[in-house]
């Protein structure tokens, strides 16, 4: 447990259990993969990766109720919003995304992987607060046909998203819902 008391400008802050949180936020992850099954097994970067270069994201994702997105959250590190880029099935329970080199250019990534099933139960591994991070080197950037080949894998993403998205749901008589 961790706790400090301070003084700031006329205001007294403490801080309690910031560990905790943490491991909070885990256990929650944790019950609602085992209550219904939804969870992903992805491998963070140990290792930097090229700047400037896209980069490919990977995870596996159960969802014994059916997957209706998946998506990776990213941003240049210590940047503003994240950006959310849909993942795309490439084999059973498999799903990838690429980063564009524009976010690549940086120092750093930092990303979280979401995942909700078709009942609506989400899951992710990293989150806003404590992201996931790899870290960049060396490189001079892609090449135009590496940037060309790199945009036109992430627009068809998206665009398969989004025909996902669009298609008619059929009516789930045992839960009385749409899946």
């Amino acid at each position: 447990m961790y706790e400090e008391s301070r003084s700031l400008g006329g205001w007294r802050v403490q801080v309690t259990l910031v560990v905790g949180l943490v491991f909070l936020a885990g256990l929650n992850t944790l019950a609602l993969a085992q209550a219904t099954g939804l969870a992903i097994d992805h491998a963070p970067f140990t290792r930097p990766q090229r700047r400037g270069a896209p980069l490919l994201i990977e995870a596996t994702i159960t969802a014994p109720a059916g997957l209706r997105k998946a998506e990776v959250f990213c941003r240049t590190v210590g940047g503003g919003d994240f950006t959310a880029i849909p993942m795309e099935s490439v084999a059973e329970n498999r799903y990838r995304t690429i980063i564009p080199d524009w976010l690549t250019a940086g120092q750093g990534l930092e990303y979280y992987i979401t995942a909700t099933d078709e009942r609506g139960q989400s899951t992710s591994q990293g989150f806003v607060g404590f992201p996931l991070l790899v870290s960049f080197a060396g490189g001079q950037g892609a090449t135009p046909e590496d940037r060309l080949k790199a945009l036109q894998e992430t627009l068809d993403v998206i665009r398969k998203s989004k025909e996902k998205d669009n298609l008619p749901r059929s009516p789930d008589p045992t839960q009385n819902r749409y899946r």
